[in-house]
């Protein structure tokens, strides 16, 4: 479509009257929401739900990718502090420890030569750091995941799709508003 036929679409649908779109709707529903509009969770709901369980509230709500990739994102976070935790306590364990650097003295006798380990108090330090940074990771997955949980659950009805399209070597931006 070109966009002289989208200009003239714009302005054609423009310049219907507001009294024909008006007779389509005559009362007004006060009610409320209407069962099928209304979200599986309230926006509270989903920012708890997803703040205990980053990507449950996700999945209820039907955005099954976010909820993959925030689930993703947990695991390797805590996988991470695993490893991390693992690598601390070995060099504070080899902190004041000593290796055997050789069994024979320069001229060959048997002697047993020790060596401290190249383990230092910064390294100590600089993994703890590690594991308190993963830490940090995983509270802001969780923060993170709620607060998109909250915001689902505000737009659950809104049909908004935004995509990129490519179409005969352009590409663009897509947004899609279905009303």
């Amino acid at each position: 479509m070109t966009w002289q036929r989208l200009a003239l679409r714009c302005v054609l649908l423009g310049l219907v009257p507001a009294a024909a779109v008006a007779q389509d709707a005559p009362r007004l529903d006060t009610a409320g929401p209407r069962a099928e509009r209304r979200a599986p969770l309230s926006p509270r709901r989903a920012f708890v739900t997803s703040l205990v369980i980053p990507g449950y509230a996700q999945s209820i709500l039907g955005r099954g990718r976010t909820g993959t990739m925030l689930v993703g994102f947990e695991t390797v976070a805590l996988v991470m502090i695993r490893e991390s935790s693992a690598n601390l306590r070995e060099a504070r364990r080899n902190l004041a420890d000593s290796v055997i650097v050789s069994y024979v003295d320069a001229n060959g006798a048997p002697a047993v030569r020790w060596q401290p380990t190249p383990f230092s108090r910064a390294l100590v330090r600089a993994r703890q750091e590690q594991v308190e940074d993963w830490i940090a990771v995983l509270v802001g997955n969780h923060l993170f995941s709620a607060i998109d949980a909250y915001v689902a659950a505000h737009l659950w009805d809104v049909p908004l799709e935004v995509g990129i399209r490519s179409t005969q070597g352009t590409r663009g931006l897509a947004l899609r508003l279905n009303w």
